[in-house]
């Protein structure tokens, strides 16, 4: 929030005894304290604002800059009221909601942060500030379009701006957009401008499509960083590490690829996380053995007519393939990723007065009808017109008994794929955030042993309202993956011509002793 400094203070009110010149005086103490905050003074400035903010209530700069400390400082409850002020007395200020947002953020409350940017938008539609904080909110919440428009038009007022071409070529690869987001990140590396975001972003792209070489342009960008100082520079090297060993296995240099992966994965994996997470999934999988043999379907009205359909795998399985393919069928909306559920299951412990919460499990059942209501809201928001409302996120396995018994019209399609295959690809990729089982091999191979467990049982209890499509079938005859997706939701099954997809069959193949070995250490 550095950058939101204000350009003009707010005529403060006087008040008795009141310096000779109120005006020029606290304007200069504004000042000052908004250069210490600049600089990383923080305590210094907010000596200086608290007393204003004290003397003069309406003082609308005051409020602004001491709100704007306090988030420096990571004290958010404190900055939202003091912004929350600041917007009260000047509703105009796009700075001031921009601010706001952050806190907004940084308190967890993305909807509320994304409500107040559109509202600096409308204010200021050419900040590329506000554009660039609204793309990053709707990547989170997996609102593509969305993000996509935001991050085209920061784009297209500051051509030259690598985060705004990183977030739309990100966006453009999420919707299927490929050769527009090669496009948009080889440009950049085209005019010599180079950096770990373009050359991870061209990681996510199938590859055939990517031209430039992206091994030689890695040997630029470390070169180059090896002459200055480099603060993240074990997470430099990772990531590096991840993307050459990518293209290493593209050009079938495999031997070269694994002396990449195996030092970058061992360097990220945590065996504390994998052992908290590998203990969560056991009870997961212990509590679903023990449930009913048949999953129970929510009864009364009100469920609308959206289909949710959760397509649930192990990461790299062929989530995102099998999405591709509905995007023929009519009436189907993608929803990727989406946290409709999260979402839910949060508005419910805090309308119910409970300590808030994201976890489905954690929500006493008497209240799985109040978030059943908020989740049909938010479905109907998203999916609009659409007959299907599709979700990806593979967490959501944990679950998927209970979401069934709670939500009307769910929908599930399980993918499994060879064990090695699945288990190699996610040991070449380097997430965001989360998966830590990934950077070990052992993990990995537990983690996909555990979820196909977790697939087969919710099968047997889910009944007719779920199948398993198997990602080597898939791939040879993807229309009858699509066919038997479109049986499911009850759509016809489309005569025109189907999305290209990929074959990725028999990746392990050429690192079967590579990981035999790993496994065996």
């Amino acid at each position: 929030m550095s950058d939101l400094r204000l350009k003009d203070a707010s005529r403060p009110t006087a008040k008795k005894g009141k310096p000779s010149d109120p005006l020029r005086e606290t304007r200069e103490q504004l000042e000052q304290a908004d250069q210490l905050r600049q600089r990383g003074q923080l305590e210094q400035a907010r000596a200086i604002c608290e007393p204003l903010v004290v003397r003069y209530s309406d003082y609308f700069g005051a409020l602004h800059t001491l709100g704007l400390i306090y988030a420096d400082q990571d004290n958010y409850p404190m900055a939202l009221g003091l912004l929350v002020r600041a917007a009260m007395h000047n509703p105009r200020s796009w700075m001031t909601l921009t601010a706001l947002s952050g806190v907004y953020l940084g308190l967890g409350a993305r909807e509320m942060a994304a409500h107040t940017l559109e509202q600096a938008r409308q204010i200021e539609p050419n900040e590329v500030s506000v554009l660039m904080t609204l793309g990053g909110i709707y990547i989170e919440e997996r609102e593509y379009e969305l993000a996509q428009n935001a991050f085209g038009e920061a784009l297209a007022l500051e051509p030259k701006l690598k985060l705004a071409a990183t977030g739309l070529a990100t966006c453009c690869a999420h919707l299927g957009q490929y050769a527009e987001a090669a496009k948009i990140l080889e440009g950049f590396i085209k005019r010599g401008i180079r950096s770990l975001d373009l050359l991870s972003g061209l990681n996510l792209l199938p590859q055939s499509i990517v031209s430039v070489d992206v091994l030689k342009e890695l040997d630029k960008l470390v070169a180059g960083k090896a002459k200055g100082k480099d603060k993240d520079k074990v997470d430099f090297e990772v990531s590096v590490a991840f993307i050459r060993a990518a293209f290493l296995d593209h050009a079938g240099r495999y031997a070269d690829a694994w002396e990449q992966l195996v030092p970058a994965n061992r360097t990220l994996f945590n065996q504390e996380d994998a052992q908290r997470l590998s203990q969560n999934q056991q009870t997961s999988l212990t509590w679903l053995r023990d449930s009913p043999k048949k999953a129970k379907v929510i009864g009364g009205g009100g469920g609308g007519k959206t289909i949710s359909l959760f397509i649930l795998a192990p990461s790299r399985s062929g989530k995102t393939t099998l999405e591709t393919l509905l995007g023929a069928l009519d009436g189907v909306r993608h929803g990727y990723e989406n946290p409709i559920v999260e979402n839910a299951v949060q508005g419910a412990f805090q309308s119910a007065g409970l300590l808030t919460s994201r976890l489905f499990e954690a929500l006493p059942p008497q209240f799985h009808p109040l978030a059943r209501d908020i989740y049909l809201e938010e479905l109907a928001r998203r999916a609009g017109s659409a007959r299907v409302f599709t979700n990806t996120h593979p967490a959501h396995i944990h679950n998927a008994s209970r979401m069934a018994a709670a939500f009307p019209n769910m929908r599930f399609i399980f993918i499994k794929r060879i064990l090695e295959d699945t288990v190699l690809r996610i040991y070449m990729r380097k997430y965001r955030r989360g998966n830590v089982y990934s950077y070990d091999l052992k993990s990995a191979h537990e983690h996909v042993i555990w979820y196909h467990q977790m697939i087969d049982l919710l099968t047997e209890r889910l009944g007719d309202r779920a199948r398993i499509i198997h990602y080597e079938e898939m791939v040879t005859d993807p229309a009858g993956a699509l066919r038997e997706a479109a049986d499911l939701c009850g759509l016809p099954m489309t005569d025109g011509p189907l999305p290209p997809i990929g074959d990725d069959r028999g990746c392990a193949e050429p690192y079967r002793e590579l990981m035999a070995a790993e496994l065996k250490s």
